[in-house]
């Protein structure tokens, strides 16, 4: 039996966000040292995107599926490939996206030396010592594709629809309801950030704003590039965002 579009997308999906969760595992294995007294990191890898791949392929499911009953575009490149139809890069605009995603990463570091300069404790200097590979790899493959896939795709794809359908049944979401699911997105983006943090000392009202502000003003962009354009736009932005996220600060280190 013929698979059907949607559930090729899923499974392309499922298998990039599962990947993407693997590239974080460099940077997770020099935050927290050796492995002493774990499984062979081959062990751990593989339960890592097992896990992955259910996770991502439910995601994907309802986010596609809410998608499509709002009218929000879903991921249109992504699609088409999967239905064997012409590719509309043209729609996605991906440079513009790209760019967008740089100065958003570097509207960020500007905000966070100008507002929140010595808010960290000094164990998040560990972060800067970490290999430049390992953290781009993460940036830009798990910021840009997997957190993309559950917080535009599925969260605000399944928040508009919530919201549209208790709105006006059956009504195609726009304005109102679609500016409420990116900025709520944008919100659990930015609390996402808080337990790595929390990791390097505690929690101070100062660390919590940084964290939703700065974090939630990149959500904002590529959630209201998901809703524009789908969401290969969204992951290009948040992938780009990384690249002077990651780099500054070794160019600014004394």
């Amino acid at each position: 039996m013929q698979i059907s579009v949607h559930y090729r997308l899923v499974l392309a999906l499922s298998g990039l966000g599962a990947a993407a969760s693997l590239a974080l595992l460099p940077m997770t294995f020099a935050l927290h040292g050796n492995l002493a007294g774990q499984p062979p990191w081959p062990a751990l890898a593989a339960v890592a995107a097992l896990q992955a791949l259910v996770v991502f392929a439910l995601a994907a499911h309802f986010g596609l599926r809410s998608a499509a009953r709002v009218g929000l575009p879903g991921a249109p490149l992504l699609a088409a490939l999967a239905g064997g139809r012409p590719v509309p890069l043209g729609n996605a605009r991906l440079g513009q996206a790209a760019a967008a995603g740089t100065g958003t990463g570097l509207l960020v570091l500007a905000a966070d030396v100008l507002f929140f300069h010595g808010v960290l404790p000094p164990s998040a200097a560990a972060l800067g010592d970490i290999a430049l590979w390992k953290r781009l790899l993460a940036g830009i493959l798990y910021g840009g594709v997997a957190e993309e896939i559950l917080l535009r795709l599925f969260l605000v794809s399944g928040l508009v629809y919530l919201i549209a359908r208790g709105w006006r049944e059956g009504v195609r979401a726009r304005g109102v309801p679609v500016a409420i699911a990116i900025l709520v997105a944008a919100l659990v983006f930015g609390l996402g950030h808080l337990p790595a943090t929390a990791a390097l000392g505690p929690l101070t009202p100062a660390i919590i704003a940084r964290a939703l502000l700065l974090n939630g003003l990149v959500g904002i962009v590529c959630g209201v590039l998901y809703a524009r354009r789908g969401l290969e736009a969204a992951m290009a932005a948040h992938a780009a965002a990384h690249i002077p996220l990651q780099i500054a600060p070794m160019l600014l280190a004394p």
